[in-house]
């Protein structure tokens, strides 16, 4: 566990909102991405290319379109195919994404923030509608206030857009930047939580790789969401 910043005084380190990434973090879909992406590899953009979860972690970027492009696609072809590969990414995840599970502990965690009056939101790249039926079949809806996720599968190709919407929650609801943990397996996750001067944590084992978090330098790393209780026990005393 890392420390967290000590620059903060103990009023600013009052957690009021803990604000989750979905894929990876609550969602345990990282194999079945990978899977996805090989098929919008092969079906949408007709290239002979296949990528590992070694890979996968290595260059996953968002927007999507990027990380395709990282990937060595012409930029070109990334851009006119868009929505075609989209279609098969999507078709390929909604069959899968039914036997996927959340994180170890997550259920857990939820609740105990609940219990102590610590609201939970997700904040994703990801369809809302799609995140809320997950909620719905895993039995976790009810511990959480809010999905902050994009109205379209298409939208988080070609643009970022989850700091805005939590912002634009956080506004709206009167909670500081500063009494939110913001948690997440990617560096985009601890990025926006940086900008925006909230706590972070980042969770091993998604979809960015041990390295590429470690570089992005959250508050805390973590290896399953149980740990966020201790966290949040600790800056809320």
């Amino acid at each position: 566990m890392v420390n967290p910043r000590n620059s903060k005084t103990q009023a600013e380190k009052m957690i009021k909102l803990v604000a989750f990434d979905w894929n990876g973090t609550l969602i345990a879909d990282g194999e079945l991405v990978i899977r996805c992406c090989n098929a919008e590899l092969k079906e949408g953009y007709k290239v002979n290319k296949r990528i590992n979860l070694k890979i996968y972690r290595e260059v996953f970027d968002i927007p999507i379109n990027q990380f395709f492009i990282d990937l060595g696609l012409d930029k070109n072809l990334v851009e006119q195919k868009v929505t075609e590969a989209a279609d098969v990414f999507h078709k390929e995840y909604e069959k899968g994404i039914k036997k996927c599970r959340t994180r170890k502990k997550a259920k857990k965690t939820l609740e105990w923030l609940r219990n102590n009056n610590i609201e939970s939101v997700i904040v994703s790249n990801h369809a809302k509608e799609k995140i809320e039926e997950q909620l719905q079949r895993l039995k976790i809806k009810n511990l959480i206030s809010r999905v902050c996720g994009n109205d379209h599968v298409y939208v988080a190709y070609t643009i970022k857009g989850k700091e805005k919407r939590l912002l634009d929650y956080l506004e709206k609801n009167k909670v500081k930047t500063s009494e939110v943990l913001l948690v997440g397996d990617a560096v985009e996750d601890i990025k926006i939580g940086k900008d925006m001067g909230s706590i972070t944590a980042a969770l091993l084992n998604g979809h960015c790789s041990t390295a590429r978090l470690r570089a992005s330098k959250p508050d805390y790393i973590i290896n399953n969401l149980e740990e966020l209780i201790g966290i949040v026990k600790k800056l809320n005393s």
